[in-house]
This record gives structure tokens, C-alpha cells and sequence, in this order.
């Protein structure tokens, strides 16, 4: 249970960061309009990424489950900042 823990907070936090960089660099709002949105969107999901890690069987399930979309979230903020 320490490892689903563990997983979701850190990975679940990273994840939805992670994706609300990419929203909002691809958002043609003002900055306090993303600034709202991203505080509006980014815990819930965040708390989406915690349910998901701890309905997951195992912790190397729930470091897959939530591991997986970091990477791809990760690749397309790497894309967007140095392109």
C-alpha cells in the first residue's frame, strides 16, 4: 500500500502538471484565463491519477498505469519547449 502511495502522489502530481503544461501552452487565452482553468482542472485530476494507482492490483500496475501517460505527457512538453 506504501508503493501505491508513494506513486500516486508523486507520479499523480507530476502527470497533472504535466498535462496542464501541455493545455496550456496550446490554449489562445489570456494568462489568468489558463492560470484559473489550470487551477480548476489540475487537482481533480490529479485526484483522478490517485484513484487510479490505488485501484490497481499491484504497485508496478499502478507505476504502469500512471507512469505510462507521464512519459507520453513528458515527450509532447519536450516537443512543445524546444521546438
Amino acid at each position: 500500500m506504501l508503493h501505491k502511495t508513494l506513486v500516486a502522489i508523486l507520479v499523480g502530481c507530476l502527470l497533472s502538471i504535466s498535462i496542464m503544461l501541455n493545455l496550456n501552452y496550446l490554449l489562445p487565452l489570456s494568462i489568468d484565463q489558463k492560470l484559473i482553468i489550470g487551477l480548476l482542472v489540475a487537482f481533480p485530476m490529479w485526484a483522478i491519477a490517485m484513484v487510479m494507482s490505488y485501484s490497481s492490483k499491484s504497485a508496478k500496475q499502478a507505476w504502469k498505469r500512471c507512469g505510462y501517460p507521464l512519459v507520453v505527457s513528458a515527450f509532447i512538453n519536450v516537443f512543445y519547449f524546444m521546438g
